[in-house]
């Protein structure tokens, strides 16, 4: 938790708190640590267990003390006590004390927020704007022709917006400029909210395959609802997933794929009970929410992490193996020096063509890692293309300034 203190200037007489006797313009701006409060019961008993090692460890000879250690001493001073049951223990929704039907089914797609999806219902919103758009279309003409035939009969009414409302209040009820200007007033207000909703509902998110045939068999499974309840599921073009993207969703997915088939072959291999990499990237909470076997629920934190670990990785790679590899084409003992006394011109020639062709080698690995590095950056990220073009040509000119500084002349 964060808090603010703002103290007050000098010119200003107002008293101080006793905590704050100065005063000052600056904002004071900290966290605050709440700590777990000792009960009195739990103090009287500490300070009684304290006298009596005090009394044990007199009574001990000087000699026979353990005194301790630098590294405890140092370390000692930030070793916290575990906070309490009371601190610790959580709540967690079950399915399976859910009664099946929609109740099961809302818990089941608030478990996780790749399975909250839900229509966005377009074709009806389309239907309304339609219907609005013409609505407003059709006064637009009709406040059109009043203002034509006062242009031509009143065009004071048209010049003074005083003088118009008080010729309508003398009409009575007959259909004048001021009753279609309300009228046109409330279609367009519901016109853009509709509008602006579904301009919302369209920057929503299509849900992954993955996570959509996840949900598709949860209804086939466990059949929460009847066959004609299950109209909105089906319609999976007009689905949304109220989940935002992250950066590497594809990827994830495929990871926590390989995580789980891993699972079962290690699960069936050794003839365990419970799949031994599931403790690894699922909390207790998430744990606690099923006992449904073909349900597993992956802790996103951790599935970053391991994904962070592996983007690390094809970095170095991508990075350290070309410029190895081009080292040790430019840089081979066949490259000697031209201006040798002693060497014939048969083996400078022998020389030069294999130095050329060592570049041109070194060239070809320039242009696969480039596009490796490339299909890297589409596939576990979300760059888009001039920022995709902008990475690559950066890298290939990272290793074009490798390739000229071990092939020029002299080397």
């Amino acid at each position: 938790m964060t808090g603010d203190t703002i103290l007050g200037s000098e010119n200003e007489k107002e008293p101080q708190s006793p905590a704050s006797p100065t005063s000052t313009d600056e904002t004071l701006r900290g966290d605050a640590i709440i700590d777990i409060r000792e009960e009195e019961g739990s103090v009287a008993m500490s300070s009684e267990d304290e006298r009596s090692s005090v009394n044990d460890a007199s009574a001990q000879p000087h000699d026979e003390k353990q005194r301790p250690t630098f590294l405890r001493r140092v370390t000692g001073s930030f070793k916290t006590d575990p906070d309490p049951l009371s601190v610790t223990d959580t709540r967690t929704r079950k399915l399976e004390n859910t009664p099946n039907g929609f109740p099961r089914l809302a818990a089941f797609q608030s478990t996780e927020a790749n399975f909250s999806l839900y229509r966005s219902f377009s074709y009806l919103h389309s239907r309304i704007l339609l219907d609005l758009q013409d609505e407003i279309t059709a006064l637009e003409k009709e406040l059109d022709d009043i203002d034509w035939d006062d242009f031509e009969e009143d065009p004071i009414r048209l010049r003074s917006r005083e003088a118009d409302v008080a010729k309508a209040a003398t009409e009575g009820g007959i259909r004048n400029r001021r009753v279609i200007l309300r009228e046109i007033k409330d279609r367009l207000m519901e016109y853009d909210e509709v509008l602006i909703k579904a301009c919302k509902l369209e920057s929503f998110q299509k849900p992954s395959d993955r996570n959509y045939r996840s949900v598709r068999r949860y209804h086939h499974n466990t059949k929460p609802l009847m066959d004609a309840e299950m109209d909105s599921i089906r319609s999976k073009e007009d689905t949304i997933s109220l989940r935002s993207g992250r950066e590497w969703a594809t990827f994830d997915g495929g990871v926590e794929n390989v995580i789980s088939k891993c699972d079962g072959s290690l699960k069936k291999i050794f003839g365990l009970k419970a799949p031994p990499l599931q403790k690894y990237f699922r909390t207790p909470e998430l744990r606690a929410k099923t006992t449904n076997s073909h349900i597993s629920f992956y802790s996103s934190t951790r599935i970053d992490q391991l994904i962070n670990v592996l983007i690390t990785f094809v970095i170095f790679v991508l990075l350290v193996v070309p410029v190895i590899t081009m080292y040790k084409l430019t840089s081979t003992s066949s490259h000697v020096e031209l201006s040798d006394s002693n060497s014939s011109s048969v083996a400078n020639v022998s020389a030069l063509a294999s130095s050329d062709r060592d570049t041109f080698n070194a060239v070809g690995v320039l242009i696969v890692f480039t596009l490796l590095f490339s299909a890297a950056m589409s596939i576990l990220t979300k760059a888009a293309r001039h920022e995709l073009f902008a990475a690559s040509a950066a890298y290939c000119a990272i290793l074009v300034v490798f390739i000229g500084n071990f092939t020029g002349p002299g080397n």
